[in-house]
């Protein structure tokens, strides 16, 4: 696992960051700033659920989230987003997991600006296990991320959700 140093010396946990959503990614957002288009590269869309490489550098005090939407009259109500903050092809900073402090879920729009820009706004509520998952998301995160992705696909409560993740 790398350890390299940014210039201000914090560790750096990933070099880039690749996502699979079902249905797609809207805007995603590094320590409150929206990260320009011209950073996101579309790997794969299927059928609407696409996967992304974000070509953004996370450091450890950094946040970032990910504005995430599903349409749930669609593939019988099936969803998906998972994450992986990459080093290298097979090689992780962080993956997208239930159960851990770092993963926060916003599913209210009047406070989404909130949650995107202040780090510890809403950071007690957990992001949900994915009840209904997409079939393809798995395959695709361990094709684009590596092999050895293990991370969980997660969400919030609602169809309409912004997901933060805190670097440590």
């Amino acid at each position: 696992m790398s350890n390299s140093l940014k210039a201000d010396d914090r560790p750096v946990k990933a070099n880039y960051v690749i996502t699979v959503a079902d249905d797609f990614l809207v805007d995603v957002y590094v320590n409150g700033t929206v990260v320009p288009d011209a950073r996101r590269h579309m790997l794969a869309e299927r059928f609407g659920a696409t996967s992304e490489r974000i070509d953004v550098e996370l450091c450890s005090g950094d946040w970032i989230v990910f504005h995430v939407v599903n349409d749930r009259l669609r593939w019988n109500g099936s969803y998906y987003f998972a994450a992986a903050g990459v080093f290298d092809k097979g090689e992780f900073g962080f993956v997208s997991e239930l159960g851990t402090d770092n993963w926060s879920a916003c599913d209210n729009p009047a406070k989404a600006n909130k949650f995107v820009a202040k780090k510890d706004f809403m950071s007690d509520k957990p992001v949900q296990k994915i009840t209904n998952a997409w079939g393809d998301g798995q395959g695709l995160m361990k094709n684009f991320a590596g092999d050895s992705w293990n991370g969980d696909p997660i969400w919030g409560h609602s169809r309409d959700t912004w997901l933060k993740y805190i670097v440590p």
